[in-house]
């Protein structure tokens, strides 16, 4: 694995194969403070991210394609 696009290829399988097995993804959205009697409240919400497995199939075809082009020899 000493050439770049196969290791490229191998990140874009791993990321693919992840994407399939765990297909939704927490992030924060937006953190607010609220005041409220005198005692200051943290309101945190999340926006969950769904990954279609399509979109993770693609990903990883491209990263074997990556891997088989990185270990053809000129």
């Amino acid at each position: 694995m000493k050439n770049p696009v196969t290791l490229i290829g191998a990140v874009l399988v791993l990321l693919g194969l992840a994407a399939l097995i765990h297909p939704s993804v927490k992030m924060p959205a937006h953190r607010t403070d609220v005041e409220t009697l005198g005692h200051t409240f943290e309101i945190e919400t999340q926006r969950i991210v769904q990954i279609p497995g399509i979109l993770s199939a693609v990903v990883m075809i491209a990263g074997a394609g990556f891997v088989l082009l990185g270990t053809r020899r000129p």
